[in-house]
């Protein structure tokens, strides 16, 4: 039964030759998808269960797009702070899987690391990736300090952290007193990132636990 007085997004691929036209309709993804409360795939798998992950999913999970989609969702989700991401595949059958955990470490797993058909739209993949990214680390090292509170732990492994958003954790870290860090599996091993590492060691020593 529709809702009375609901408000509906529908999204439409067109072609279309206009550059600035185009990069409109790509960045409309990321308000297409953050404004989804959930995140139903079908797929004509007769069954979904041995499938780990979304990346998994035969003929979808290794296609750019389809990576672009679920990857700007399960970072939203993030920035959330939901524990489990709302989203699912669908059997042939009906039934439905759960991807709680969609995590990256970055080494092909991304969506620029998908198939493309076209490979003109690299670019395009590419900044809906970085602008994701950019928003996610600096949303996500202050939400979760803030979770941990006072002499707790933040646990921040496979969060495509970069040397970038060190001054904003290290702010957070000092603000909420942690005294337990785990960045793991990130990617602050490029450029700058050890600098970053060491400089927010000695703003704050009350940092016991760095791993």
């Amino acid at each position: 039964m529709p809702y009375v007085g609901a408000k509906i997004l529908v999204e439409v691929d067109v072609a279309d030759d206009n550059e600035a036209e185009k990069l409109k309709g790509v960045m409309s993804l990321i308000r297409y998808a953050t404004l989804s409360t959930y995140m139903l795939v079908p797929t004509e798998e007769k069954s979904l269960g041995k499938y780990r992950y979304p990346a998994d999913i035969p003929h979808y999970g290794t296609r750019g797009w389809c990576r672009v989609e679920f990857f700007i969702f399960a970072l939203w989700m993030s920035m959330l702070g939901r524990k489990e991401v709302p989203l699912y595949g669908i059997a042939r059958d009906g039934s439905l899987q759960q991807y709680k955990e969609v995590s990256y470490d970055g080494h092909g797993d991304l969506p620029s690391g998908g198939i493309l058909s076209n490979p003109n739209d690299a670019t395009a993949v590419k900044l809906l990736e970085e602008t994701m990214i950019e928003a996610h680390g600096k949303a996500i090292v202050v939400h979760e300090c803030k979770k941990a509170g006072s002499g707790g732990t933040v646990y921040l492994t496979k969060k495509l952290l970069r040397a970038s958003y060190m001054p904003a954790l290290s702010k957070a870290v000092n603000e909420h007193k942690i005294t337990g860090l785990d960045l793991q599996a990130n990617q602050l091993a490029q450029g700058d990132g050890v600098a970053r590492i060491v400089e927010m060691l000695q703003a704050n020593p009350q940092l016991a636990c760095l791993r």
